[in-house]
């Protein structure tokens, strides 16, 4: 069984992550998505949503892709998370599926900061959503990291469990959380890009206010 994950702060969870990870999930055929909402610093500058209420959007967002399931696994850690633990952690709950982790063309750009981030294909492959005409310029040293570990092909990933990197050309969807909570905040529209049942979730709980 192939699943794949999302992780994100989902503050709030919106059409434009859906339609992006649905069309990865389509390319790749995975038999199951995770929407993973991550810690988030204490310390904000917006009025966000708490890790309980993030969660709860996620769950209602999920029930708008197939086979799709939220996981409070990093939101429950006494530490912060690290995208490697949670991977060896999955691959502990899971050890005879194949994993999936999905993570946009930016933060993967930025993947040297990570923690043990030569560990990540330890025990998953990597999926990185690529807008098209990107422009992204990766490090000499990810990219010379990338060369070694890079698939063309989609269905590769499930001819071994882990160690490929795909990138995977992705529509661009024109949506962020942060331009939805400025709506919400200036009372601009902002309710069609994210499901109704979490645009209700949101107005019901007066979020972002």
């Amino acid at each position: 069984m192939m699943r794949a994950i999302l992780g994100g702060t989902f503050d709030p969870i919106h059409w434009g992550h859906l339609n992006a990870v649905k069309h990865v999930c389509e390319l790749i055929a995975c038999d199951q998505l995770i929407l993973l909402p991550s810690a988030q610093p204490p310390h904000r500058s917006y009025p966000g949503a708490s890790a309980e209420q993030r969660l709860a959007m996620a769950k209602l967002a999920a029930q708008e892709l197939p086979n799709c399931i939220a996981d409070n696994w990093e939101l429950l850690q006494p530490r912060k998370s690290y995208t490697q633990l949670t991977l060896s952690q999955f691959h502990q709950r899971w050890p005879h599926d194949t994993l999936v982790f999905i993570v946009g063309e930016d933060a993967f750009a930025g993947l040297e900061s990570w923690y043990q981030w030569q560990h990540l294909l330890d025990h998953a492959h990597i999926v990185v959503m690529r807008r098209p005409h990107s422009h992204n310029i990766f490090s000499d040293t990810l990219q010379q990291w990338l060369a070694a570990v890079e698939t063309k092909h989609p269905e590769q990933l499930r001819d071994q469990p882990n160690g490929y990197v795909y990138l995977a050309e992705t529509p661009a969807f024109d949506i962020s959380a942060t331009a939805i909570r400025n709506a919400i905040q200036t009372e601009q529209a902002w309710a069609h890009l994210v499901p109704t049942t979490v645009a209700n979730y949101i107005q019901t709980h007066q979020l972002y206010r």
